[in-house]
């Protein structure tokens, strides 16, 4: 059965004068997604593929999250992920070719469109902040996955000991 996890990328800084694209972590939000790999390798284990955004803050979250994961999966950098809608996100996932059927596959990306793609994956609603996780079983292949096919398994926000909150 194959996994996708949803991450949306941890707590940005905000500089004036920077275009959004460029928008780098916070201290915080680098502590964050090291925590936020370090739960991912206690609760999910191997992954095989990471597809992140372009985006510096996502590109950012996706290096710590696999620092702490320990894990080194194919990378990718997917430009549809930025600024995306929900269809975008859908046809991502539904596109998705792994070799495995028991695959695991991780996209790191931004709101609202992370927090959309699992409400229609699962039908739970889900608001995912920044350094949220989603684990999403999907019983079939991935050109098929909907909310009869998919169930969340996990959900969690991932705060390092001196993180504060949202």
């Amino acid at each position: 059965m194959p996994t996708l996890v949803v991450v949306r990328h941890a707590k940005a800084d905000s500089p004036v004068g920077l275009q959004d694209i460029a928008r780098p972590l916070a201290d915080r939000g680098r502590a964050d997604a090291a925590a936020a790999g370090r739960w991912l390798a206690q609760n999910v284990g191997g992954c095989d593929l990471l597809l992140t955004s372009p985006a510096r803050r996502t590109e950012e979250t996706t290096a710590r999250l696999l620092d702490g994961w320990g894990r080194t999966p194919v990378v990718v950098d997917e430009e549809r992920l930025y600024e995306a809608s929900l269809g975008d996100m859908l046809r991502i996932v539904r596109g998705l070719d792994t070799e495995r059927p028991d695959s695991t596959v991780v996209l790191v990306a931004h709101n609202p469109g992370a927090s959309a793609l699992v409400e229609a994956l699962t039908g739970e609603v889900v608001q995912l902040r920044t350094g949220g996780i989603a684990v999403i079983e999907v019983a079939g292949e991935w050109a098929d996955a909907d909310t009869t096919s998919c169930t969340l398994s996990h959900q969690h926000t991932a705060r390092a000991e001196t993180g504060g909150e949202d």
